[in-house]
């Protein structure tokens, strides 16, 4: 069955298209935003771990390449490490 044999304009459905293509761009729009809200969120925390990691000196921080290195837990009662640290 065509929108034709049910009765329909040809405006009701070029406005029904408009409608269709209006909502999913919409929501499209709205959910590009919220990866890139996100995304600056995550950013924004993770220079604000780094900072506070630096100032610590928890954990071995260089600052020139941002990389970040935990501190180990061997010896911390994890008994999924031997006495040398492997696992």
């Amino acid at each position: 069955m065509t929108y034709r044999s049910r009765g329909r304009s040809l405006v009701e459905v070029i406005l029904a298209v408009c409608f269709t293509v209006f909502l999913v761009g919409f929501i499209t729009v709205l959910c590009v935003g919220n990866y890139f809200r996100a995304k600056r969120a995550q950013d924004r925390q993770r220079q604000r771990r780094l900072a506070k990691l630096s100032e610590q000196g928890d954990g071995d921080y260089d600052a020139n390449t941002a990389a970040y290195m935990p501190p180990s837990r061997a010896g911390k009662g994890n008994t999924n490490y031997d006495s040398d640290g492997q696992p």
